[in-house]
This record gives C-alpha cells, structure tokens and sequence, in this order.
C-alpha cells in the first residue's frame, strides 16, 4: 500500500471525491513503494499567485503525476468549465482541469529544478498529469487532454491501474518525441523517498498528532440525533431501560438525564457500580450548577454505606468469596432495615452502569427508597449487557432483563451509534473481539499503534520513548491514560523513572495510571494499554480498548501478537 502523506485527511477537506481517492490510494495493494501527497502547496506557481496539486504521485519505476480531482457533475459552456457538487452549489472556472493538472506538475518541477540542480537526477524524472472524475463519465473531446489522462467511473476504484495507464501513455509520448528514456528518469526506490523528503520538508501539509487529537475531539463531544431521541423517549416514560455498547454516550444520557429532572424539581439519585467513576461523577456535579446536582451522585455501594454506621464493615482483610457474600447479600440487607424506618427518599433513580447492579437484593433495596417503588416509580437504567459485565455476576444479561420484567413494565431503547471512538479505534475493536458495531463513528484520527515486547524492559524503554514522543507533540499529560489487566506494583508502569504516572483521579492534571477493571465507565482522549499478554478475555479487551476516544497504543507480548494476528485473519 502507498504511504500517504499526510497520514490522514484532514477533517477540513469537504471534498467526498477527494476522500475517496485518499483512500482509494491508501488501500491498493498494487501502489506498494509508491509516496501519495495530498493538497500538495506550490508557492511558485507559473500562472497563480500560489497553487495547489490535489494529489501528486510518485510511482517507482512509473513516474511522478500530479492530479487534479473533480468530483460531481461537470459541464464546460462556452469555454467555461462548470462544476456541480452533492449540495448542489456550482463553481466555474475558465482554466480547465487539465490546464490546471499540467500548470502544477512544471511549476514543481520549476521548483525542483531550483532546488536541486537541472542537472540532478530528480530534475529528470519523468513526470506527467491526469484528471479523475471519480463521480461520471468522461470523454476527451478536445486538445485539453487525451482519454488515456483520464480517470472517471468506470475505472471504479482501481486508483493504481490508472497510475499505470498514466505512466506507461507519458512514457510513450516522451519516448516518441526525444526517443528511448535514459536510464535513471524512472524513479527507483531511493529516488521515490528522496523526493517524498524534498517536497514533505517544503509542501507538506500533515496534521500533527497534538492536531489530529484536537480535529477528532471537536466532532465528538455533540449529541447525536440517536441520543437526542432517546431523551425524548425518557421525557415521556416514567421507566426505561436504555441498552448500548461502550461509547454510544450511555453516561453522558444519565448526566443529561439527572440535569434535566432535577431542573424540574425532582429529588434524583444517580448511582453507578464502578468506584472511579462514582468519583468522576461527583466531581462532575462539584463543577456544576448547585441547583442541578441530585440529591445523591456515587457508586450503589457508598450508598448503602452512607445508610450505615461504618462498624457493619466486615473486620479485617476478607477473603474475596466472603467479600462478594458481604457486599451481594449481607450489605443490602442491613440497607434496607435502615431505609424501611427512613422511609422514601428519591422520586426518581438513574443508574449508570447497570449490568453490574441487576439482581434481586439490590431492586429490593432500591424498591424501599424509591417513591412508588420500582413497579410504579420513576427510573432509568443504563446498561450493556452483552460487552462490559466483566464482573461474577449469577445472572446473565437474560435473566437479568427479566428480573426487571418481572417487577416492572418499561420501555426498552437501544443506543447503536458509537460515538466516543475514531473509526480507526472502532475497527480495532472489531477486529479485536468480534464486536462489530455497523454504526460507528466515520470520524477519522491516528491509527491504532502496537508495541511488540519481549521482556519488561524491553516494554519500558519503548513506553517511555511514546510517553517522549507524546510530550513533544504537545498533548496535554491530562490527556494520557495508561491502562493494564494488573495492578500499578505488577505493571511495567512501576519501571518508568524517566516519566511521573500517577494513580487516576478525576481532578488529574498529569498522565495517569489505573486497571482496566476499575476504569470500565471511563474514558481519555489518548489510552495506553500495557502489560498485555494475550487476548483471550475478549469482555475485558473489549473494556481497555473502547476507553480511547481519539489515540489508541498497544504493549503485547510476542506470543500476543501472534494471537492477535490469527484474530485478524478471520476479517480477511
């Protein structure tokens, strides 16, 4: 495949013709060797104060082209070329596309000759130029340009066979006006990254990393039609259930949710199951408006807690068998003898989170506190039931929908369209674990990166090289959060020396460190994911990877990677 520079296209470029043929490019098999630039800047142009190529290709042992994109409907009237797009909005110009193809590739090479020397071996490259109407049919009816320049719909997607045609047809016409080409005006391999260099350090427009963060973020933080729907659907029904995988905006619902009923005067508790998001909630609402903070934000189990005097805490170190009996059974009991005498305390529950809190003992619990109970009473549950119950539970998501059933009638809305992750992420994730989320997000960002290991040692100096690469990038250290299956004292984050990692918390102003157990509900723009020696556990993978919104590095094991490429294989 070509190597695109820039990597990826800029969310500015409004042009759908100009993205498909990115990718087109990106994708061929056949462009192997080959340096695709787009929107490639001339600042000495011969005809316009300055120009600009759409795409410039350089083909080993092919040539060098620039092309000139149209996409849409095209129409030429007296002498004026008309150009229609998907919102019908029509420009005109008087210089044709192929003028303008041709005036690009000799003001390069201008430049090239300036640059290096006519004498200079890439002054002598062969060059040429084509137009691609990727949207209609087109035929060369004039002196403007020949047929074999062009590329329309009926070359479909094949960007690297017309490349070909390009090439070989310049060669020809060159050849038939000053005989057999020299030796050394194809481009080779060494002459094909040398001039990559040249143009990269004058022309190239690549969005830097910190840059790509900041694009991708813009267009993920509004709520999409999908969760506007269901606010509306939750605004007319007293009890919902609201099903969605990781980054469909469940959390983001719940806030919305507790702010909109408290804003009516409602007295609404907002619980979750995992201790460090009930910490980032808090200091969610600490931010807030008072007046739209509920009347409880935190975990179910500080909850239950704030019910009790701290001496029913089980005495000494528990063993995790007794501690799950104490916190499923003993706790909610105790709970509820507490809350029975208090009486009613919340018109309205919201749970995040809960495919880790459905089962009998808790909707007891919350069936006491709640006004009208839970078969008459307000509530919304937010939940994925398939992915991100990683914790023992006895029900499965099955039975637990119908512990609901049986208590209570509700209505049932499912979130599909993801919009926390990149579409580079959201791949992974699929290619990963099976998930496949058909409605994911387009919006592009960097690709997902893997770090193959050996040893600690070898993880440590490589994690602490990205850590470098990230701070002179310029992202924020708040940004970063580096996530492993163990705890901090058996990760290789214990190793590092040459960076601070310190333990996630909400206010954090630094890169941070956390399980990915414990960060299941949370999110950061970039997430590192260390320690891994396979991929097997597909719910928790699933978890550590669908907490990047935006950048997404890999640490694996060799004998992980070799997994994770067998997992890949069945996508092909």
């Amino acid at each position: 495949m070509a190597r695109m520079i820039p990597s990826v296209i800029s969310p500015e470029v409004k042009s759908t013709a100009e993205r498909r043929i990115f990718e087109w490019f990106r994708d061929d098999l056949e462009t192997e060797g080959w340096v695709v630039l787009h929107s490639l800047g001339i600042s000495n142009h011969r005809t316009v104060l300055y120009g600009e190529i759409d795409f410039l290709v350089i083909a080993q042992n092919l040539g060098v082209f620039a092309l000139e994109v149209k996409g849409g409907r095209v129409r030429r009237e007296n002498g004026v070329w008309y150009f229609r797009d998907k919102y019908n909005q029509t420009t005109s110009r008087r210089r044709s596309p192929f003028e303008q193809a041709n005036e690009g590739i000799f003001s390069l090479f201008d430049s090239i000759k300036k640059r290096c020397g006519v004498h200079h071996a890439l002054s002598k490259l062969l060059f040429g130029s084509g137009v691609m109407f990727p949207d209609i049919s087109f035929q060369a009816y004039d002196l403007d340009g020949e047929q074999w320049q062009v590329f329309d719909e009926f070359d479909g997607q094949n960007v690297s066979g017309y490349i070909r045609r390009l090439g070989a047809n310049t060669r020809k016409k060159w050849e038939e006006k000053y005989g057999p080409i020299p030796e050394g005006n194809l481009p080779d391999l060494k002459a094909v990254r040398a001039l990559a260099n040249i143009l990269r350090g004058n022309f190239d427009r690549a969005i830097s990393l910190s840059k790509q963060i900041s694009n991708a973020e813009k267009e993920l933080v509004s709520l999409t039609e999908e969760q506007l729907k269901c606010l509306d659907q939750i605004e007319d029904n007293s009890r919902c259930l609201i099903q969605g995988p990781a980054g469909t905006g469940k959390t983001l619902l719940a806030i919305e949710e507790v702010k909109r009923s408290v804003a009516k005067g409602e007295k609404v508790a907002l619980f979750c199951f995992n201790y460090m998001l009930g910490n980032w909630l808090k200091y969610y609402f600490e931010l807030m408006d008072e007046t739209l903070k509920p009347a409880f934000v935190g975990t179910f189990h500080s909850f239950l807690y704030s019910c009790l005097n701290f001496e029913v805490r089980p005495q000494g170190v528990p063993s995790t068998s007794k501690m799950q009996k104490y916190y499923r059974y003993e706790l909610p009991l105790l709970a509820q003898e507490v809350l029975l005498k208090q009486g009613i305390l919340f018109d309205k529950v919201i749970i995040d989170e809960a495919q880790d809190l459905i089962n009998n003992e808790y909707l007891d619990v919350i069936d006491i506190m709640l006004k009208d109970g839970i078969s008459r009473g307000k509530w919304s549950l937010f939940g994925d039931f398939e992915m991100q119950a990683i914790y023992d539970s006895n029900n499965n998501p099955d039975e637990m929908k119908l512990l609901l059933e049986e208590r209570a009638f509700f209505i049932n809305y499912k979130l599909k369209v993801n919009c926390r992750n990149t579409k580079p992420i959201s791949d992974e994730i699929k290619f990963i674990t099976g998930f496949d989320n058909s409605s994911c997000t387009e919006i592009s960002g960097p690709p997902v990166e893997y770090f193959t290991y050996k040893d600690n040692w070898e993880q440590k100096s490589k994690l602490e090289r990205l850590l470098k690469e990230l701070a002179n990038e310029r992202v924020n250290p708040s940004s970063i959060t580096i996530l492993s299956p163990v705890k901090k004292e058996n990760s290789v984050v214990s190793l590092l020396d040459a960076t601070e990692v310190k333990d996630y918390r909400p206010d954090m102003s630094f890169i941070s460190f956390s399980t990915i157990q414990a960060y299941k509900g949370l999110e950061n723009t970039v997430i590192i994911l260390s320690d891994i020696e396979g991929f097997d556990h597909k719910k928790l993978m699933y978890v550590g990877l669908s907490r990047a919104r935006t950048a997404l590095y890999i640490f694996e094991m060799e004998q992980a990677d070799k997994q994770r490429k067998q997992l890949l294989m069945r996508w092909i």
